[in-house]
């Protein structure tokens, strides 16, 4: 194992254990309103700024071995902070690049368990919510989450086809938008790439304290608005936590390839 693969390999579900640990000398009642939403931004941003670092540290170890990947990752940087799904995507294609070169019967298409990802997903999102002093003080926006993600498809994970190397699936030709014996079909519902896109708005509002300057509180039209219901703490660290567990699954297949 190299200096970067702890890093790697570590879980940012973990920083929602970390936080489950440092909350758990508060009692759970009303006086910890107001702190919750520090602590949430907190969570959020520690998360995303792990999965950034860890995104770039995969970049290094790839080029580290392949050396047409470093020509073309290097030359011209183009990948920014790794903070939007455009990047983590190209990200993607490249490790899975990688891997094909070292195994070339490697099975792209198989090579994630979607359930397996979405159960554990869950799992760890629970765990924090049940164990956590926010337990009641987000229950509403936790019920509004299991309704978002319970409607999640294994389809809607980890698409390839044709030059497509792509986190989240689009939602153009999914088989369930015409599936009439689903009571909730893609038509009812966000594709997880808007989702996602509402996350970064977030990120962008909170990295750069968009928020100091602008009015505190959203407008009651904006409370109205359908989509509000995705400016959810829990929807957003499930999707950091779908991403950061199929880029772990392939970079232990690259490293294993790769003998580091």
């Amino acid at each position: 194992m190299n200096v970067h693969s702890k890093f790697i390999l570590t879980p940012v579900s973990e920083i929602l254990n970390d936080a489950t640990k440092a909350t758990r000398c508060v009692e759970s009642g009303i006086d910890i309103h107001p702190l919750c939403d520090y602590v949430m931004q907190s969570i959020f941003m520690k998360m995303t700024g792990a999965q950034e670092q860890k995104m770039k540290c995969i970049c290094w170890e790839l080029a580290t071995v392949d050396f047409e990947i470093r020509r073309d990752l290097y030359s011209s940087w183009t990948l920014g902070e790794c903070s939007n799904l455009t990047d983590k995507n190209k990200v993607l294609t490249v490790m899975l690049k990688a891997i094909v070169e070292l195994k070339e019967d490697f099975d792209v298409n198989n090579a994630i368990d979607k359930q397996a990802i979405l159960n554990e997903t869950k799992c760890d999102v629970e765990h924090f919510f049940k164990h956590s002093s926010i337990y009641g003080f987000g229950e509403k926006e936790y019920n509004e989450y299991l309704k978002i993600f319970n409607e999640i498809e294994t389809e809607c994970l980890y698409y390839i086809a044709d030059s497509q190397r792509v986190m989240f699936k689009k939602c153009d030709n999914c088989s369930h938008k015409t599936d009439t014996n689903k009571p909730l079909t893609c038509t009812n519902k966000k594709s997880l790439i808007f989702m996602y896109d509402c996350l970064y708005k977030h990120r962008n509002r909170c990295a750069h304290n968009l928020m100091s300057y602008q009015q505190n509180l959203p407008s009651l039209k904006t409370l109205n608005n359908d989509d509000y219901l995705y400016e959810n703490y829990f929807v957003r660290f499930s999707l950091l936590i779908i991403i950061d567990k199929i880029i772990m699954t392939l970079y232990k297949i690259f490293a294993n390839e790769a003998n580091l």
